[in-house]
Parts: C-alpha cells; sequence; structure tokens
C-alpha cells in the first residue's frame, strides 16, 4: 500500500468496547465494589489515546511531511474541553456550598490546574508533601490522567513536527523508522523511571506524566507497526491473518490479561511499574486483534451494543462521576458503602445530558471543524473559563480570627502551654472551650504554622540520601545542639529556638521525610526504605567527624522492617542501637517523645463547628497509641536514653483539645503547631535542665 491508497478508516466498535471496559472498571473502584486494581482502567484509556493519536498523526505526517499542529489542537479542543470545562465550571459552584471553610481554597487551586491541564503535577506535589491535609480527595482528582493525555497531546505531534524538520535538512523524508525510533528513545527511559521512582515514592510516581508517558508509547508503537503494515502491503489484500484463530486467541488473552490485573496484583505491585505492561500490553493486543478484523476475537463482546453506547458516553462519565461522589460525601459528611454505588450510577445522567447537548454539538460544528484559528481561541478561551471558575474558591474567607478584638495580642509566654498549670489540672472542664473568640493560628491555615528546618527548606525528601545540615540559634553559640531525625522530630525546633539565646546553642539540624533515627532497616508504606538507612549512615558519619554537645531526637514511626514485614519490635532494636551507636560517641543524648496523633481533617471539622470546638477534640489513648510514642518508650527503658515526654502539655485530659490558651495545637500530617511548639519552651527547658534517667522506670508493656 502506498501513500496515498491507504485503506479509508473504519469505525472501531472493539475501541468503543475497550473505552466502556476501561470506565466500568474505573466507576466500580470509585463506587468501593471489591474489585481493588480497578484504578487499571485509566491505563486502558492511556493506550487507547496514544494509538489512536499516533495513528492520525502518523498518516499525516508520511502524506503531508509534516503535522498542522494548530489544525490537530483545534480538532482536540472541540472534542474534549466543552464538557471538561462544564464539569470544573460546575464543580467551582457547588464546592462553594457544600465544602466547608478552606478546603475551598484547595480545590480551587486543583480547578484552575485542570482547567490548565497541569493538575497531575499539582498532585504530584501534594503527595510528595505528606504534611499537606490528605483526609479526603479532590473532586477533579481523576483530571490527572487527562492532564497527562493533554500534555501528550500538545509535545507529541510538535515533537514529531520536529523530527520532520530535522529530517528535511539533512534531504530526507519522515519515515515510520525513525518515528519509531524516537518513540522508542522516549518510551523506554519513562519505563525504567516509573519503575525507579514507583519503588521509592509511588505516591509521586503515580501522577507525573514522565513516569506515565511510556503507556501512551505502547499505543503509539503498535500504531506506527500497523501503518508500517498497510503502507507495505498489497492494497487489494486484508490485514495478515485476517478472521485466523491466532489474533483472535490472542485478543482475548489480552482482555484477559486487563480483567485479571484489575482484581489481582501481586503484594506490592505498584503502578505505575512492572506489573503495569501487562493490562497495557493486553490492551495493544485487543486492539491488534480488532484491527487483524478477527470477527472470533474480543469484538464479538466489546462490539455489542451496550458496549459501544458506554464507551460512546466514555468520556462523558468518567468527567461526572468522581466530583458527583466527593462532592455528595461533602455535602452529606460521608457515604455508605450503597449509597456510593447509588450516586456513581446516577452519575450518568448528567453525562449523558452534556454529551448530548454540549459535546457532541460542540465536536461537529462546522463553524468550529472549518476554522481551526477561531478552534483554538475558542479552547484558550475555554480554558480561561475554568480557571476563572476557581477565583471564587480561592478567595474563600475564614470563620477564624487570629487577634484579640480588642488590645493588642499578648506575649507567646501568655499563649498556648504557658497558660497551664504546674501541676497540670486533669478536670476536663477546664479545658472546654467552643468558642475561643480568637485563634493563632486560624485552625483553617495552621499547616502553612510550621518550622523553618522543614520540607521547604532543609528537611530532605524521601528520595534523597544525602543529609542537608542547617544551623539555627546563635550563629558562634559555644554549644551545639543536633536535631536529627524526621518531620516529627523538626517540629521542635521553634522551641529549641527560643531556648537558644540563653543557652548559647548552635542548633544543627538533620532531617529527612519519614525517616527515624534507627539503625536497621527503616520502612515507609509497608516496604523498606533504603534512602532512609543511608542517610542515617551519612548522618552517623557527620557526627563522628564533628561530635555536637548535645544530641535530640524524636519521630512519628511505630514500626520498622524486618526482613518481612514492619514490626515495632524491628524499630525498638533499631532504635536502641543506634541510640547507642551515639552514646558510644560521648555524645550527651534525650529523646523528644511523639506528640500525640491527631486527625487529619480538623481543620474540616473546625470549619463546620467554629462556634462548637469540642466538638473536634479527639481520644488521647489512641492518639497516643498511634503515634511514635510507645515504641520509643520501650527503646528508652531498654537502652537507659533519657525520653521527654511533653504529651500531658499537649493533651491534659482523656479528650485532646485543638487549642489551649488562644493556640491552636495541631497542624495537617500529624504535626503540632509552630506558636504551639514555642510555647511549650519552658517545659522542654526544663527537662532538659533535669534529664532525668530512663532506667529505672516501670517497663512500657509491648
Amino acid at each position: 500500500m502506498t501513500a496515498r491508497t491507504r485503506r479509508p478508516e473504519r469505525f472501531r466498535p472493539d475501541i468503543e468496547g475497550l473505552r466502556a471496559v476501561a470506565v466500568l472498571l474505573v466507576l466500580i473502584y470509585h463506587a468501593g465494589l471489591p474489585l481493588k486494581n480497578g484504578f487499571l482502567g485509566v491505563d486502558v484509556f492511556f493506550v487507547i489515546s496514544g494509538f489512536l493519536i499516533t495513528g492520525i498523526l502518523v498518516r499525516e505526517l508520511l502524506d503531508t511531511g509534516t503535522i498542522a499542529w494548530a489544525r490537530f489542537v483545534g480538532r482536540r479542543v472541540r472534542r474534549l474541553l466543552p464538557a471538561a470545562i462544564l464539569v470544573l465550571v460546575v464543580t467551582a459552584a457547588v464546592t462553594w456550598f457544600v465544602v466547608p471553610g478552606l478546603r475551598r481554597r484547595e480545590i480551587g487551586a486543583d480547578i484552575a490546574g485542570a482547567a490548565l491541564y497541569v493538575v497531575n503535577w499539582v498532585f504530584a506535589h501534594r503527595a510528595v508533601d505528606y504534611l499537606a491535609s490528605d483526609a479526603r480527595p479532590s473532586p477533579v482528582q481523576h483530571f490527572w490522567s487527562l492532564a497527562v493525555e493533554e500534555q501528550f497531546y500538545v509535545v507529541w505531534p510538535l515533537a514529531l513536527i520536529a523530527l520532520a524538520y530535522v529530517l528535511r535538512r539533512f534531504g530526507r523524508r519522515p519515515s515510520l523508522r525513525a518515528v519509531g525510533l524516537m518513540l522508542a528513545a522516549l518510551a523506554v527511559p519513562s519505563f525504567a523511571y516509573g519503575v525507579w521512582l514507583s519503588a521509592l515514592d509511588p505516591d509521586r510516581a503515580y501522577f507525573v506524566t514522565t513516569t506515565r508517558a511510556w503507556e501512551l508509547g505502547v499505543g503509539a508503537g503498535l500504531a506506527v507497526w500497523i501503518a508500517a503494515r498497510e503502507r507495505n502491503r498489497d492494497p487489494a489484500t486484508g490485514p495478515p491473518l485476517e478472521g485466523g484463530v491466532l489474533p483472535a486467541a490472542v485478543g482475548w488473552l489480552g482482555l484477559a490479561a486487563v480483567l485479571g490485573t484489575a482484581v489481582w496484583l501481586p503484594s506490592g505491585a505498584t503502578t505505575p511499574g512492572p506489573w503495569t505492561l501487562v493490562p497495557t500490553l493486553g490492551v495493544a493486543a485487543v486492539l491488534w486483534a480488532g484491527w487483524t478484523g478477527a470477527g472470533a476475537g474480543p469484538v464479538r463482546v466489546l462490539g455489542t451494543r451496550p458496549m459501544v453506547w458506554i464507551g460512546g458516553l466514555s468520556y462523558s462519565i468518567y468527567l461526572w462521576h468522581w466530583p458527583t461522589v466527593i462532592l455528595t460525601e461533602w455535602a452529606l459528611d460521608g457515604l455508605s458503602d450503597g449509597l456510593k454505588v447509588g450516586v456513581v450510577v446516577l452519575s450518568v445522567l448528567p453525562a449523558w445530558a452534556s454529551h448530548r447537548f454540549l459535546e457532541q454539538p460542540v465536536h461537529h460544528s462546522k463553524a468550529l471543524a472549518t476554522h481551526t484559528r477561531r478552534a483554538v481561541v475558542v479552547g484558550l478561551a475555554l480554558s480561561a473559563t475554568g480557571a476563572l471558575a476557581a477565583l471564587p474558591l480561592l478567595q474563600a474567607p475564614s470563620p477564624f480570627r487570629t487577634t484579640p478584638l480588642a488590645g493588642a495580642t499578648p506575649s507567646i509566654d501568655q499563649l498556648g502551654a504557658a497558660t497551664l498549670t504546674s501541676p497540670l489540672s486533669t478536670d476536663p472542664s477546664g479545658y472546654v472551650v467552643d468558642d475561643w473568640e480568637w485563634l493563632t493560628p486560624d485552625p483553617q491555615l495552621a499547616g502553612k504554622d510550621r518550622p523553618a528546618a522543614d520540607v521547604d527548606r532543609c528537611q530532605v525528601d524521601r528520595l534523597t540520601a544525602d543529609p542537608v545540615p542547617c544551623e539555627f540559634g546563635v550563629a558562634d553559640g559555644p554549644v551545639t545542639v543536633a536535631l536529627v531525625g524526621d518531620s516529627k522530630a523538626m517540629q521542635w525546633l521553634p522551641a529549641l529556638e527560643r531556648l537558644a539565646p540563653q543557652r548559647g546553642w548552635r542548633i544543627v539540624t538533620y532531617g529527612k521525610s519519614a525517616c527515624a533515627f534507627a539503625a536497621g532497616a527503616a520502612e515507609q508504606a509497608g516496604k523498606p526504605y533504603p534512602s532512609c538507612d543511608e542517610f542515617n549512615a551519612r548522618v552517623m558519619r557527620a557526627l563522628e567527624a564533628d561530635p555536637p554537645d548535645l544530641l535530640l531526637t524524636s519521630g512519628y514511626a511505630a514500626t520498622a522492617w524486618d526482613g518481612q514485614a514492619a514490626t515495632r519490635d524491628a524499630l525498638v532494636r533499631g532504635l536502641v542501637q543506634r541510640w547507642g551507636e551515639v552514646a558510644d560517641l560521648g555524645v550527651p543524648m534525650a529523646v523528644i517523645g511523639d506528640s500525640p496523633l491527631s486527625p487529619d481533617d480538623l481543620d474540616v471539622c473546625t470549619a463546620r463547628h467554629p462556634r462548637k470546638l469540642t466538638l473536634c477534640s479527639f481520644d488521647k489513648a489512641t492518639a497516643v497509641e498511634g503515634s511514635g510514642l510507645p515504641a520509643q518508650q520501650l527503646a528508652a527503658y531498654e537502652s537507659g536514653t533519657t525520653l521527654i515526654d511533653l504529651t500531658p502539655w499537649i493533651c491534659p485530659v482523656v479528650q485532646c483539645p485543638v487549642a489551649i490558651g488562644h493556640v491552636t495545637i495541631h497542624r495537617a500530617g500529624d504535626h503540632l503547631t509552630a506558636t504551639y511548639v514555642r510555647t511549650l519552651a519552658g517545659r522542654l527547658g526544663a527537662a532538659l535542665d533535669a534529664l532525668p534517667p530512663a532506667s529505672g522506670t516501670t517497663p512500657p508493656s509491648r
């Protein structure tokens, strides 16, 4: 088949059916039904998109020697943007009424990112920032996959245009071989990067385009291969193996691979990762079988009228189902399993309406189809509309004041923990305050009240093993205090900074996200955390080279890796060993006990009940047990290391309050606010002065 005699395009019912499979997997998963890997439906969409778009692009490239990029983008605008922007505008409007407090700002930022098709990077950043609020997903979180595809739609044709330009400079026309080589040069590193990053930081790897590009490349590679076969075949003949048993069998195996992995993946399998090859190659197999025309293949199921109908609606269904579920959950403050299924089913109604009355008319509009510039302008206007819809949410007000109605704000020595009596009162009524009149920091913005040695400055992320020492306090102080550990260790820096001037402390921090200062194998999300182990080894070498006068540590870790699983015993052994190594250096050491585990959605509760804050208090025993304190108590007893437990000054009674002395205690990510920690400086200083031995106490229970 020559460049001018290619076979005309034909409708592919198997592709519509595959789209139906993809969206049904996602719907079942999001409805909470027992299909634990239904999220792989998104991977199905990726392969289909790569296949279809690349098929269109390479045909144009080979026939004309280039690609009309603006015309291509105009077609994508007509097909995708109207329904997507409608969903974003409706989501923004409903969010204003059903989401409380400043969570609306976070959702507003997500909507703006979705309108500009960069929201996957927004979510990747938030996944890295584990201190962010993460109790409830964003109503536009599903737009991450659309953002990946839109970035592909922009970059891939530009890459092909650049390839054609370079080849012309050398006197050559574009060829499928050149396209295939460039595709491999992009897809193979993407796959390798996805495997590497998903093992180290699976949350971030899930969202970023660079780990997902290879999945679109699988479909693109099949399209290039098919284009090559079609152009080198006699136009009078059909596809090879047409109607044969082999294509049908391969197609059925491919569909089985997609459905099988949706039901089962090995424990510890990450997405994207090596196992993602199974469903993606399965989709490619189904697409290949459909191209051959094998009537006995999966098209017998995928091409049925219900599947084709669902596939035709799949884009709209995908757009509408998730915000419908999440915003209903916000409105009702939760959803039962049965109600969630009902909401997912009902989301098909707005999906059908938007498809019938908006998506289809715009897609087939002759006024836009024949005027590329007009279509591109409409696309820009629609994206701007979606971003502008987010503005009211970004300006949402807080129900709290942060300063007194009259008079000056009291000094730090008259706020927070400094207002507590010694000995502490254990009368719960003394801590029951429903309306504080003013609170600092604003409970809605408490997540921003963080210490300087946090992820924004000195604390290295989960991928980095090199310590970044930072200095605080008195620059040339005669006493060096090392603060080592994760963000729960770094949260104590504000108190140490208050103590530093009068004690001549030069404070040096060594911080790493989610990394306890322990020997042995660290653990994160139920898997080994080798970069933490290497970080700790390098910190120990730094301490050996320049021993501090005092070492302080803390952490939220409750378990470590014992070679088979995450256990508390493994962590206790690792803490005892590491603290013993510090003692062998002759360095005095104390452990500041981990603060109680706080709910992630305290900001939501306080926004719903700003004048009834006692409704947001939480159980002390559960909060302590869920923290790193029990393991630290065991390790302190076994090693004789000093443990400073400030829990009574954070949660004095059985129900932990959200504020004490006009100061908000907790911030998102299970941390204390920097302001409240500053009010604990006196208590911490007194404990450090005393440094009572941990030995001789009653051993805590395991």
